[in-house]
C-alpha cells in the first residue's frame, strides 16, 4: 500500500500500515509526480521481499483468528451468545396502538 492521509484517522492509520504492519509506505503530506513514482519503485521492487513477507504473515495471523478457537472466532461466538442471554431477559411487550 501507499498511503497519502489527508484527514481525521488516516494520519494514524497510514503510520499503522508502514511503521506497525509494514506492508506499504506512508506518503506524508508531499505528493509529486517524483515521490510517487520512487514510492511505487520502493513497493514494487526495492523492498518488494520486505511487503510480501509482512502481508504473507499478516495472512497467517489474520487465518488463525478467524479459524476455529481462534481469537476473532472465539469473540464472534462470545457476541452471539450474550445476544441470545439478553434476547431471553427481556420481557416481551406488545404495543397497542390507540386512535
Amino acid at each position: 500500500m501507499i498511503c497519502w492521509p489527508y484527514f481525521a484517522d488516516q494520519q494514524l492509520n497510514s503510520r499503522v500500515v508502514s511503521e506497525v504492519w509494514k506492508i506499504g509506505l506512508d506518503m506524508k503530506d508531499v505528493c509529486d509526480r517524483k515521490i510517487v513514482e520512487n514510492m511505487v519503485n520502493d513497493v514494487m521492487v526495492d523492498q518488494k521481499e520486505v511487503f510480501v513477507q509482512s502481508a504473507a504473515e499478516m495472512a497467517k495471523v489474520t487465518n488463525q483468528s478467524v479459524n476455529v478457537g481462534g481469537s476473532s472466532y472465539s469473540n464472534l461466538d462470545h457476541l452471539i451468545e450474550d445476544i441470545r442471554i439478553m434476547s431471553l431477559k427481556t420481557p416481551k411487550t406488545k404495543i397497542v396502538f390507540k386512535e
